[in-house]
């Protein structure tokens, strides 16, 4: 039976039958032996100290196991200990009632009698399964149930996958017109959420296809979790080369346009160089100066000046015909 007293760093609790119908637990201690048929899903706050001790004299895990599931680590993993299969995977941060895209972290023990969950920040993949729960899934076992937290990575990755392709396909159609938009700026946050994402893609397939070689009886969905990670990773590094090339195309429209620029500035800087000497010439204050005492002086100055950049803009027109 439930007993209300209560469990540290309690998140939601479910109590399954053997058919997979589930009992919503409130915030309420555990009186072990579980029952005779059925299994539990715990999935705890890890910020409260008090996890791993509480694991260890309730559920009676072995300390071993506990340690694995409580302390910080810096990339994935799945592995067996003693009897149990524990680790961690990389699932999406869910930012009070939204979903975000930035990772992090979720762990786990796996057992014949229970699955528990832990985390430090707020996981799509717990509301994910929540809500699911809500609609009618009915997991058989714990060892299910995990497959379905595994699958949540792939699922969103490849949600994403799409979501960017469409915004690379916009850059793309702004790329090849002659307006000049913000391409660089929203093609570098493509290129950073891909490369980030792809990074952590490449570190939970590796842990997945470690554990199908070390984890003895590990669910067979898990193979599956790894061909996708495997096929989401071609088309991420595609993604990314893509998103590399329209960086260069980018790099060629604004140098381009900069080279465009400078050349309308060489050609008035040419145009209004001979028309600025004439007037230097003109207008030294020496002897035998030219047109100095003539009625019409001025004029023929000014006449001089226009003709004189005239001859540039003729010069610059033929030797762009060239």
């Amino acid at each position: 039976m439930f007993v209300p007293t209560a469990i540290p760093g309690l998140v939601c609790a479910y109590l399954f039958s053997e058919t997979g119908e589930h009992e919503v637990l409130g915030d309420a201690d555990i009186e072990m032996p579980l029952p005779a048929k059925g299994w539990l899903w715990l999935h705890l706050n890890l910020t409260d100290q008090r996890c791993g001790k509480w694991l260890a004299d309730r559920l009676g895990l072995p300390p071993a196991v506990v340690t694995d599931f409580t302390e910080d680590g810096s990339r994935p993993f799945v592995m067996a200990q003693q009897g149990h299969m524990v680790g961690q995977i990389t699932t999406f941060r869910r930012d009070f009632d939204a979903d975000s895209t930035e990772t992090t972290w979720c762990r786990f023990i796996v057992s014949e009698r229970w699955l528990v969950t832990g985390r430090v920040r707020a996981v799509q993949v717990a509301e994910s399964l929540r809500r699911e729960l809500s609609r009618g899934l009915k997991p058989a076992s714990p060892s299910a149930f995990f497959e379905l937290l595994v699958e949540h990575f792939p699922d969103t990755l490849d949600t994403v996958l799409h979501r960017l392709t469409d915004e690379l396909e916009g850059i793309e159609d702004d790329i090849l017109s002659d307006e000049q938009k913000d391409e660089r700026r929203r093609l570098m946050l493509v290129r950073r959420e891909a490369a980030q994402l792809h990074r952590h893609m490449r570190a939970m397939r590796r842990a997945l296809l470690t554990a199908l070689r070390t984890v003895p009886a590990l669910p067979s969905g898990i193979s599956d979790s790894a061909a996708r990670l495997s096929h989401l990773d071609q088309d991420y590094e595609s993604l990314e080369t893509r998103a590399r090339f329209f960086h260069d195309e980018v790099d060629a429209k604004l140098a381009a346009e900069t080279n465009r620029q400078l050349y309308i500035l060489s050609a008035l800087t040419s145009a209004f160089l001979p028309p600025s000497l004439v007037a230097g010439i003109f207008g030294m204050n020496v002897q035998w100066l030219p047109f100095a005492q003539g009625q019409h002086g001025f004029f023929i100055i000014m006449l001089m000046a226009g003709a004189s950049s005239a001859l540039v803009w003729l010069l610059l027109w033929w030797l762009n015909r060239r």
